[in-house]
């Protein structure tokens, strides 16, 4: 069995030795024939297979290098971004602690009496607003000296909107327990949402809902209210709520303003103030200028 083995191996080898050897002549053969001679099927589809492989080899190089370059350029460009922002960084701490050891040398001078020098602390506080003024940013609020409003915040949108959603449901809830229970809900989540971000609601929110059954006051559709409103006798207004029965009593008071109402208040009483002050100075330079006439007219006349 083994010779047998062994025999049958050795006739395989030599098949295959003349397989290769007739491939070899075959190849010689049609390369010393030139161009114009017959070249075989199989040895056109191996060249053509090769030059295939090259190609794809070629086309993968390139692009790994391509991406080797792209790679490269963008790492640069981040180290030099990194670099400027780690230069400003390094330039803002140097003006910050040139401003505090000057601050620190002002607390430090003392005039003859041994008191704190207020004089030199005032100049270094002006200097300091002289800056930001050159900016032109005051407190996040200044551009190009003038005022512009804060950038909106997202959570306060969040706030307006579940109210609004809230006073919809419960406007429209004649009846339905379902959109009072959603409403509710509503502003549930607005509460929260201002605990955690510690957002301030202005007393006007909070006097449109009921503590008690957290029930929005707002008509509802068939025209019914779901409160109402009496003065008794120490001038004072109540309000009782149509679900609960929970009562709120208010003092009657016709000068309240509230905080928004107040500014703007405050913003006319300012304008106002500076208009009387401009027509007292320009009358006040009039009279000036008729006085020193009639000097003159009574002196030199």
């Amino acid at each position: 069995m083994c010779c047998q083995g062994y025999r049958s191996e050795l006739a395989v080898r030599e098949l295959t030795y003349n397989y290769d050897m007739q491939y070899d002549m075959m190849a010689r053969s049609s390369m010393e024939a030139g161009p114009s001679s017959e070249i075989s099927p199989t040895m056109d589809q191996c060249h053509s297979s090769s030059l295939q492989r090259k190609k794809r080899r070629l086309h993968a190089d390139q692009r790994a290098q391509l991406t080797y370059q792209k790679i490269a350029a963008e790492r640069k460009a981040e180290k030099e971004k990194r670099q400027l922002e780690r230069e400003k960084r390094q330039k803002v701490l140097e003006e910050y602690t040139s401003i505090k050891q000057r601050m620190n040398k002002a607390l430090l001078k003392k005039n003859k009496r041994g008191q704190p020098n207020l004089n030199a602390q005032i100049e270094v506080l002006l200097e300091k607003i002289e800056k930001r003024m050159q900016k032109g940013k005051i407190d996040g609020f200044m551009t190009d000296g003038k005022t512009r409003p804060p950038k909106p915040n997202e959570f306060h949108y969040r706030c307006n909107h579940l109210y609004m959603a809230a006073s919809l449901l419960c406007s429209q809830s004649s009846g339905n327990s379902g959109l009072e229970m959603l409403s509710k809900l509503y502003l549930r989540e607005m509460k929260e949402l201002c605990s955690v971000e510690m957002i301030r609601l202005e007393k006007d929110f909070g006097r449109t809902i009921c503590k008690r059954c957290k029930n929005i006051f707002i008509a509802r559709p068939d025209g019914t209210q779901s409160i109402t409103v009496r003065l008794n006798r120490k001038k004072q207004m109540i309000r009782t709520c149509l679900s609960c029965g929970a009562k709120k009593r208010f003092a009657r008071n016709s000068t309240y303003l509230s905080r928004n109402e107040q500014n703007q208040h405050q913003i006319g009483i300012e304008g106002q103030q500076q208009q009387n002050n401009d027509i007292y100075k320009s009358t006040f330079s009039e009279r000036i200028s008729l006085n020193v006439s009639q000097n003159y007219a009574l002196h030199f006349g």
